[in-house]
């Protein structure tokens, strides 16, 4: 049977936990501000089926270059998970083994998703290799890509809603903090129905696009008010 930690151990363990949550939710925010300028500077062209036309190999690499730090995004953000669940109250890791356990697979989805989308398509259109080509690229706003965002980050907001319990204290940082993550998951789902509601299985990208947004930026917002947070849920241990 292991001895129990000390109080100096588990204090340290708690530093260490708070010191290494303020890195993962600055790069957080960093992550995402470059993965969002990116994103908007390569907003596709709207493109008939097959999807495969000229337009498409001369946007090459501009519609991809956004792909990169959103995978890395991805890691960092389960990297910040990790960190709240170490951090948490005795009360509340059982939301953060929720947020945790639903974030992994939400990444994993986006991460593989984009680094087949970066790796295989490009290749596959210059090669002319054409096989398969409308269902997986992301020009088809009926195609798997798509499909897999909207997975991915409707998972995401799911996640930031579990967060939100965990994130306890006093003063306005801990309180907007929950507000915002809550809001934001009351935000997609009417989102998601509105849009289905106008649009049906003919909503495209629109509500994919929608998704993506909401996510970025309360991931702008949320990345420096969890930096404070572990920052000051470590000094609250000495």
């Amino acid at each position: 049977m292991c001895p129990p930690m000390s109080d100096n151990t588990s204090s340290s363990a708690s530093h260490t936990t708070a010191r290494i949550g303020v890195i993962m939710a600055v790069a957080l925010t960093v992550l995402t501000a470059v993965t969002f300028i990116l994103a908007l500077t390569a907003l596709p062209n709207k493109v008939p089926y097959p999807f495969n036309q000229d337009v498409i190999v001369e946007q090459w690499p501009g519609d991809y270059l956004w792909m990169p730090p959103a995978m890395l995004l991805m890691v960092v953000f389960v990297g910040v998970l990790a960190a709240l669940h170490e951090q948490a109250g005795p009360d509340r890791r059982i939301y953060s083994l929720i947020a945790l356990g639903m974030g992994i697979p939400a990444a994993t989805v986006l991460v593989i998703n984009y680094y087949l989308q970066f790796t295989v398509m490009p290749i596959s259109l210059e090669k002319d290799q054409l096989d398969g080509w409308a269902l997986f690229t992301q020009y088809n706003p009926q195609g798997i890509f798509i499909a897999l965002e909207e997975l991915g980050y409707m998972l995401m907001s799911l996640v930031l809603l579990a967060v939100a319990p965990v994130v306890t204290g006093p003063g306005r940082v801990a309180k907007t903090l929950r507000v915002l993550l809550a809001l934001q998951f009351v935000v997609m789902v009417l989102s998601l129905m509105l849009i289905s509601a106008l649009l049906g299985r003919e909503r495209g990208d629109i509500f994919e696009i929608t998704v993506i947004t909401l996510v970025w930026v309360v991931l702008l917002i949320a990345g420096p008010l969890l930096a404070i947070w572990f920052r000051r849920s470590g000094a609250r241990v000495t």
